[in-house]
């Protein structure tokens, strides 16, 4: 059996993911962790598996959690390059990665090729002339490298800052009628100006042979108004292109299906094939770009101004998630109970008294009780308090095990520092269970370092 799984199939996928995320019953949060290295010489995994240990593992060293709000389409990056040759726009096109049949200028404007340039022999050259020369009008411009260009939309700066990276950029559909600012507007211009089923090129499968004269082009099929013409080199017609001689481009509309027919020109076997654009070039341009991905953004400000994540020396982290409807823990409120707030540290919580030294333990330090094996371990990844009254935030994975710390039990130890040492008052859960949710994206990473001062700007892309 031979089967596809469709662009309209991952284009809604990815409207059903922007729709639940949107959706007042859903909350959706970015998740950091691990601060520990990975290992002896903390190289990144060069692999990660969708198993139960890899998402053990995640959970086990989150640290911290922000909530999503920010979330775009996003599609292939081709930026427009003087001296670059650009494909036209094909029905045939499998998707966006396949080949640069759009770009982006430096104006933050994205067109797409309907036409290459070529010289007299029909052979294809660069483009030299920026697109940006076009404008934003609605209708196809041909510059005068002989590409033939068409506007779909301007992106803002703010829309670039969040959902752009040197791979993607962001892509939407503008569905307001009132309100628009001047760009959005552009784009509406073009969404509304658009047809659907118009045939916007023609593909040449066979130039015959003993033409000595274009022979004339029929469009047949369910639509109407579709026009072309011929180009004959070498007694074989070499390109059929939308007959642009009058004003416009005649791409007709209405076409669900169309095949070509010819006449004149003294030659034969000339095969054609039409090149529709089934909604219209313009009317989506999440359909034109083939955009399947989608975008997720938040940024990282120092603590949050909450004190939830991490800062300062030796905090870090080395995995980036995504979790969805995340849970309060038990201690904290009824089961089953969503955690609500914008940002939340899961780590647990030692309260440590009547000791020494332990207020100076380094981060990502293992800790641990007990006098023989097993005894209770974990790493640390933050320390407040005095020397004899201390706060360590703490997390276990499979190299420290599981076995818990017992409150008034034997002296807590820093492992590097044996002389730093401490009684347990409590331990307690942090303000979100890390088990709970559903982990939907899992990403491992360098270390990155975190300070007061620092923000980090995480955009997950997650493609379908």
């Amino acid at each position: 059996m031979v089967a596809i799984v469709t662009t309209d199939t991952k284009q809604i996928l990815v409207e059903k993911l922007i729709e639940d995320l949107q959706a007042d019953s859903n909350n959706y949060y970015l998740g950091i962790g691990k601060s520990d290295a990975w290992n002896e010489t903390d190289t990144v995994p060069t692999t990660i598996t969708d198993i139960g240990t890899t998402r053990r593992e995640f959970r086990n060293s989150l640290q911290s959690i922000q909530k999503i709000a920010s979330v775009s389409y996003v599609a292939k990056r081709y930026n427009w390059t003087s001296g670059a040759i650009y494909q036209a726009y094909n029905d045939n096109q499998t998707s966006a990665q396949n080949g640069q049949y759009y770009v982006i200028t430096e104006s933050n404007r994205v067109y797409i090729c309907l036409r290459q340039g070529r010289n007299n022999l029909n052979a294809v050259h660069a483009s030299t002339v920026n697109p940006d020369t076009t404008g934003t009008t609605t209708s196809p411009v041909t510059t005068t490298d002989g590409y033939v260009w068409k506007f779909l939309f301007t992106q803002s700066a703010t829309r670039l800052t969040a959902f752009s990276t040197s791979n993607f950029i962001p892509v939407e559909k503008i569905t307001a009628t009132t309100g628009l600012s001047n760009i959005q507007q552009s784009q509406k211009n073009v969404q509304d100006a658009a047809s659907v089923g118009q045939i916007v090129g023609y593909r040449v499968t066979s130039g015959g042979t003993g033409f000595t004269a274009a022979p004339t082009i029929a469009v047949n099929g369910n639509g109407s108004n579709a026009r072309a013409v011929a180009l004959v080199s070498g007694g074989a017609v070499v390109a059929v292109n939308v007959d642009d001689s009058a004003n416009g481009f005649p791409f007709g509309s209405e076409y669900d299906h169309a095949s070509i027919s010819f006449s004149g020109g003294n030659g034969t076997g000339l095969s054609v094939e039409p090149v529709i654009s089934e909604y219209g070039i313009g009317t989506d341009p999440r359909d034109d770009l083939k955009s399947t991905s989608i975008m997720f953004n938040s940024k990282l400000v120092g603590d949050a101004g909450s004190g939830d994540f991490l800062t300062g020396t030796g905090a870090d982290f080395r995995q980036v998630g995504i979790i969805r409807n995340p849970k309060l823990p038990t201690s904290r409120s009824a089961a089953d109970s969503d955690f609500t707030a914008t940002t939340g540290s899961a780590l647990r919580i030692l309260s440590v008294g009547s000791g020494a030294g332990l207020n100076v333990i380094p981060v990502d330090n293992p800790i641990s009780q007990g006098t023989s094996d097993p005894k209770s371990r974990a790493f640390v990844d933050k320390v407040t308090g005095s020397s004899s009254a201390a706060t360590i935030l703490y997390h276990q994975n499979e190299n420290t095990g599981f076995k818990p710390f017992t409150v008034g039990g034997d002296p807590l130890l820093d492992s590097a520092t044996p002389a730093n040492t401490g009684t347990i008052l409590s331990d307690s859960d942090g303000e979100v269970n890390p088990y709970s949710g559903d982990l939907l994206y899992v990403e491992s990473r360098a270390a990155v370092e975190r300070t007061t001062a620092g923000t980090e700007d995480i955009k997950i892309t997650i493609q379908f």
